[in-house]
């Protein structure tokens, strides 16, 4: 069931956007590239998603799905699921409303409420939302205090930097990963390969592979705020 009473749009409005919305939480200390995860706990996921501040409240549990699978995101409706990974020290939180037409910074607004949950954790977290040109946002929170958003629209100015680059990349030791890649810590921030970095900090802290990669899915009632930007994003040209 949805609850319509808080959306402006019917629940089989079609999307009018593609992008993506994933944010990271590791726990200290992080098992790093080669350790192992436990798998994946159900009540825990349950736990992290009624915690965040995009949910008003969980009104049903969805199948699981596997870690691999397409998120929905078609319709309204689909606006109102959510998915959550739990390995141990590592969450997973794909989420369509930390996106948002770059007006608003939603990915770090919720962020923030959640690091003051697990101060012990870091947070990395990306967004982007095609338009006609693409809107990207990034998020790098490092326990000791550490922390990198930059956001802006592909290939052109002004973007915003709040940190520094090489700041992160220290407080993470993801030198090694950045080896191999091709990334240039000095690069103006419209060029910046800021998928790289993301996927090179991930590396450094966490196994890639989730173990059997199952993640808990959702359907939540949204703050009424938030209803109101996950239109703007997704259903509105």
């Amino acid at each position: 069931m949805t609850d319509d009473n808080i959306w402006d749009y019917p629940p089989d409005t079609p999307t009018v956007h593609t992008g993506t919305f994933r944010l990271t939480m590791i726990e200290r200390p992080f098992p790093g590239p080669h350790g192992s995860l436990p798998p994946h706990d159900h009540a825990r996921a349950r736990e992290i998603a009624a915690s965040l501040t995009t949910v008003e409240e969980i009104t049903a549990e969805l199948e699981s799905r596997r870690a691999g699978d397409e998120f929905p995101h078609e319709t309204r409706a689909d606006l109102e699921q959510i998915q959550v990974g739990c390995w141990g020290p590592v969450t997973e939180i794909t989420d369509a409303a930390f996106a948002h037409r770059g007006e608003f910074t939603p990915l770090a607004d919720h962020t923030e409420a959640l690091a003051k949950l697990h101060p012990n954790a870091a947070l990395i977290g990306s967004a982007t939302v095609d338009f006609s040109i693409r809107y990207r946002c990034f998020l790098f929170i490092h326990p000791d205090g550490t922390r990198l958003w930059a956001d802006g629209w592909a290939g052109e100015d002004p973007w915003t930097v709040d940190g520094n680059v090489h700041d992160i990349i220290d407080a993470f030791a993801a030198h090694n990963a950045l080896e191999n890649v091709d990334f240039n810590a000095d690069a103006e921030a419209r060029t910046m390969a800021w998928s790289e970095l993301e996927d090179a900090i991930l590396r450094t802290v966490m196994p890639v592979s989730r173990h059997e990669g199952v993640l808990s899915v959702f359907r939540v009632r949204r703050p009424r705020e938030v209803a109101v930007n996950l239109e703007e994003t997704w259903l509105e040209e």
